[in-house]
């Protein structure tokens, strides 16, 4: 049976990163094996954000912004996002250049199979990849589901279809990208558009939803197809390439380390934030903690504020319980939020980088009522 020091199941993102960043620590001579089922060659998923600065990406980003547009209820137009920058990041550019870079380091290797089994025990972390039995000091699991079917959590869904299209005629201005543009129809739920140019007539237009269930293939391209004959004078247009997402917004508690051995990471460790289905920078910043820990104590578990992220977690359930429960317009309350701060404290506020007092401030300025209704259902269901 082969031992590794580390192995790590699912090389997507999360994976991928986690490889990354234990190569740039004093781990870097550890064993480590890379496990997914897929060869991660394609193009298969994009991510934007918001950073300041110079970021550990920053060579690799497709495209990058400094003020984007906003479209809801009553706000239009570009917002100031002060000393932030919105960063657009094709997957496959992020699995090549990781790749590259982990092939500096013959300990570091990848295998494409199946997982059968994993278990924790007093030797190790243990698995069966395609027949094989591997153990390790420890596996790093982003494969594991979320139980997204207990009724006493709040389980959404962020689901998005999105075409690369090339127009006829220059209408899309590659300094604005439109970052929520509600201007839908919203029948009950909170859906927007991306608007990401890559140039004056190509651009990624994406379609976005956050509700309890998946559309019909067809209903995706078919408001896709509306707001672009509505809102884009693009003229003829052809479709270059087409993404597909879902992504889980839920409270289900996540166990980061749900035995002595085996540690989860990504979605499967809570790193998606559960009112947006924001991921990256949060996978981003956990991954480098939990690289942290190991380094310092030997133990890959991250250290936790015993009242900053309860706290936080509790304003995820509100926002979901309103979502959920459909309380207040979703395209107002995030009309709101934008128009009644700066746009760089809701940043701050999404990344969880807020004192309680900007937290608090921000909670102020959405509609009183609905989030009042929603906080006490959400604590009922705590305590009760």
């Amino acid at each position: 049976m082969k031992k590794y020091d580390y192995v790590i199941a699912g090389g997507g993102m999360s994976g991928l990163s986690l490889a990354y960043y234990l190569t740039l620590s004093k781990l870097r001579d550890r064993s480590v094996l890379i496990i997914d089922k897929e060869p991660k060659n394609t193009n298969d998923r994009t991510w934007c954000f918001w950073e300041r600065g110079i970021g550990p990406f920053e060579p690799i980003l497709f495209r990058k912004w400094d003020t984007v547009d906003f479209y809801g209820t009553t706000l239009s137009g570009s917002l100031n996002i002060g000393d932030y920058q919105y960063k657009m990041l094709r997957g496959i550019d992020f699995y090549d250049h990781i790749r590259t870079h982990l092939a500096n380091f013959p300990n570091v290797e990848f295998r494409q199979g199946t997982i059968n089994r994993l278990k924790d025990t007093a030797d190790g972390g243990f698995l069966i990849v395609d027949d094989e039995p591997i153990i390790a000091d420890f596996i790093f699991d982003s494969t594991h589901p979320l139980n997204l079917r207990n009724p006493d959590n709040h389980n959404l869904l962020q689901h998005f279809k999105g075409w690369v299209i090339t127009t006829e005629k220059p209408c899309f201005d590659v300094k604005r990208p439109r970052m929520m543009d509600f201007r839908v129809a919203q029948e009950g739920d909170c859906r927007f558009l991306y608007v990401l140019p890559f140039n004056e007539k190509t651009a990624m237009v994406e379609y976005t939803i956050f509700n309890d269930h998946l559309l019909a293939p067809e209903a995706y391209e078919t408001s896709l197809r509306a707001y672009i004959d509505q809102f884009l004078d693009t003229g003829t247009y052809q479709i270059s390439e087409t993404e597909f997402g879902v992504i889980p917004m839920s409270d289900e508690p996540a166990l980061e380390n749900p035995a002595a051995h085996i540690v989860r990471i990504g979605t499967s460790g809570g790193y998606t934030k559960p009112s947006t289905g924001y991921t990256f920078q949060r996978t981003q910043r956990y991954l480098r903690e939990l690289v942290n820990m190991l380094v310092a104590t030997g133990k890959p578990e991250r250290r936790r504020s015993w009242f900053t992220e309860p706290f936080k977690g509790l304003l995820d359930s509100v926002l979901l319980n309103v979502l959920q429960n459909k309380r207040h317009p979703a395209d107002d309350i995030f009309t709101r939020l934008y128009e009644r701060n700066p746009p760089a404290r809701i940043f701050r506020f999404l990344d969880e980088d807020t004192s309680l007092w900007e937290d608090l401030r921000i909670m102020s300025t959405v509609p009183l009522a609905p989030f009042t209704v929603g906080a006490f259902d959400v604590l009922r269901k705590r305590i009760f």
